[in-house]
């Protein structure tokens, strides 16, 4: 009879370690869910500020005079035979000054050619995600970079008087025409994925935000095994989404005109 009991007991004991690991399985799994949940939304707050910050950077109006200027984010590309180029810089928090000429890069497709020219003034301008990078963070905690690109496009010019400005006469006051200027923010997290720092910065200095390829150009003929981050027609951010990299695209538009009162 005691033997019954002692092993009845020792059933009683199993089944209630059983029901106690499956329900501390549970909370630690909900935990895990949880966790996850916060920290996506950490992310996407802690991206979306720093692509705002940019943007904030660029409507700054101590920032507009030099902007505008022959050296400026919008100057340097606003002539008609930059066209469709892509004036790209990594964007820093900690610098005195929102742009540099000195620290940007220019990214073109050049008629003939298979895929964009990116170092026309060198490599140095754009993002770098590898480790020994202590340049590229916009954020304190250094986990955020965003790359910045400037471009005047000519994909929407076919919209009649896309870029007028109304009541100017811009023959008899010679008034600069207007200018439509697109602004790009892709801010991304290097740390939270799984891809090579070389991947990424792939995406970053070899691929465009919008493909312009020049008309007389042959597009490239891509074959189904290759990867997206080495087809020049995809895009930044499809180059990143294929890499599974956390990052968003922020787009601005401006127009950039003169007005007299």
């Amino acid at each position: 009879m005691k033997k019954f009991q002692s092993g009845a007991a020792l059933i009683v004991v199993l089944i209630f370690l059983v029901v106690i690991t499956v329900i501390g399985t549970i909370a630690i799994r909900q935990s895990l869910v949880g966790l996850s949940v916060a920290t996506n939304g950490q992310v996407q707050q802690l991206l979306s500020q720093n692509s705002d910050s940019a943007f904030f950077s660029t409507e700054d109006t101590k920032n507009l005079i030099q902007s505008l200027s022959g050296s400026g984010m919008f100057g340097y590309v606003s002539n008609a035979n930059d066209k469709n180029k892509e004036l790209v810089f990594c964007y820093r928090g900690d610098q005195a000054d929102f742009f540099d000429i000195a620290r940007a890069n220019i990214m073109q497709w050049e008629s003939g050619k298979a895929k964009p020219t990116n170092d026309l003034f060198g490599i140095d301008g754009y993002c770098d995600a590898s480790q020994s990078s202590t340049n590229w963070f916009t954020s304190g905690r250094r986990a955020v970079m965003t790359q910045v690109s400037v471009k005047f496009s000519t994909v929407e010019e076919l919209d009649p008087f896309y870029d007028r400005t109304r009541a100017t006469d811009t023959k008899t006051g010679q008034v600069e025409e207007t200018k439509r200027v697109k602004v790009f923010a892709v801010s991304l997290m290097p740390s939270l994925s799984s891809a090579s720092s070389t991947d990424i910065n792939t995406c970053l200095n070899s691929h465009m935000n919008e493909v312009t390829v020049p008309s007389d150009t042959t597009k490239p003929s891509i074959s189904s095994g290759t990867a997206v981050k080495d087809n020049p027609l995809m895009s930044v951010t499809e180059c990143l989404t294929s890499l599974s990299v956390p990052f968003t695209t922020q787009v601005s538009e401006y127009t950039i005109a003169q007005n007299f009162t």
